[in-house]
């Protein structure tokens, strides 16, 4: 090898290792964000306190770690590798199963019977939610109890075998949607019905991409949900119409919110989705009722869908009973605790409470609600 052919390869070299010094300094490329629940380790200011116990060494290798220059796209880089080599996916939560769908691991437990808190307890909350639900009537109040659908329950047949168990156990979900319906809870299982909507409906109802209901399929389900408070309130409510329908390949919002955090170079799976368009009527006759909705992450699509602004006068989502999202908190208010006076105020001015779970968070079905509410209503017992 000539001098020349070495002295380029030492550049080539060099300018590799000094790229993320530069980029980190520089920020002469901008790098797409990384997806995922993580938190950039902060930069550390030097004391001789933290220098000698050696704390300052360790905080401050982590931030540098977090901070180097085209970490996200190396991240990226190294991840599509690992996944394209060996099909593995560098991530501790998510399986990769059938036809490249995405589950999370409780999903599956949900579906196993993994996490089942037992017929006495389910018995036990459902009895309370029904003398909470009678209080309610008797103010002149409606109480909605929502299966949502879970996507192991609507695609068991992609979930890698060995993570079936034959025979299942008992589950929260099935549990939960007999004693309701016998204990006579107002209930919508958009579980069973999305299960017996899969084999006639062309449309993605569950984006194999992501861990939530497609967009399409809870707009359904939230039209659904208008109508069954019409029935139930003797009321006719503003509805969403649809004006037209896109099918495309390129996921929008939450329909590939899994698929993101895996942060690969490329798509993981190609599915076809679809995005009605939606339009609201201004008919300033239709009631719109109050709401609290209490439950997981699937109500948010429908405040993206703008389903909860156009149907209601006013609206709160009380995010696992610990966070308040609403009509006039545009921004969710992480790690606010429902106080009692959030709550009494909450109860006494909705027109309805609605309470969503999918099945993988069942085993603590109110977070706290149920107890909280049959104690405000039943003081004594």
């Amino acid at each position: 090898m000539d001098n020349n052919a070495k002295r380029w390869i030492f550049s080539l070299l060099s300018l590799v290792l000094l790229a993320p010094i530069l980029q980190y300094h520089l920020a002469f490329v901008k790098s797409g964000r990384l997806y995922g629940w993580f938190v950039n380790a902060p930069d550390v200011d030097f004391s001789w306190k933290t220098w000698m116990d050696g704390s300052y060494a360790e905080a401050k290798a982590k931030y540098i770690n977090d901070a180097m220059g085209f970490r996200p796209d190396l991240v990226r880089l190294n991840n599509q590798i690992y996944y394209t080599a060996f099909g593995k996916l560098r991530s501790s939560f998510l399986v990769l199963g059938r036809e490249r769908c995405l589950f999370e691991k409780d999903h599956i437990d949900a579906y196993n019977g993994k996490d089942f808190i037992g017929k006495t307890k389910i018995i036990d909350n459902v009895r309370k939610l029904k003398a909470i639900q009678d209080t309610l009537a008797r103010l002149g109040k409606t109480f909605i109890l929502i299966q949502a659908p879970g996507k192991a329950f609507y695609y068991p047949e992609l979930i890698p075998a060995p993570l079936l168990k034959t025979p299942r156990d008992s589950t929260n979900y099935s549990t939960y949607s007999r004693v309701a319906d016998s204990l006579g809870i107002n209930q919508i299982d958009f579980n069973k019905w999305f299960v017996a909507q899969k084999p006639i409906c062309r449309e993605s109802l569950y984006p194999k991409q992501g861990t939530h209901w497609s967009l399409y399929g809870a707009l359904l389900a939230g039209d659904s949900l208008v109508r069954y408070m019409e029935h139930a309130r003797h009321v006719t409510m503003s509805r969403p119409a649809w004006t037209k329908v896109l099918r495309t390949h390129d996921a929008i919002k939450s329909d590939d919110d899994i698929a993101l955090t895996l942060n690969l170079i490329l798509p993981l799976s190609d599915e076809v989705l679809t995005y009605p368009g939606i339009s609201y009527p201004t008919d300033a006759t239709l009631v719109k009722p109050k709401v609290v909705y209490i439950g997981d992450s699937f109500l948010f699509q429908w405040k993206t869908l703008g389903l909860l602004d156009n149907t209601n006068t006013d609206w709160q989502i009380w995010y696992y009973f610990n966070s308040i999202y609403g009509t006039y908190t545009p921004e969710l208010q992480s790690d606010h605790p429902i106080t009692d006076k959030d709550f009494k105020n909450g109860l006494a001015s909705a027109d309805c409470i609605v309470m969503l779970y999918t099945a993988s968070n069942l085993a603590d079905l109110g977070n706290g609600f149920i107890e909280k509410a049959y104690h405000h209503y039943y003081p004594a017992k």
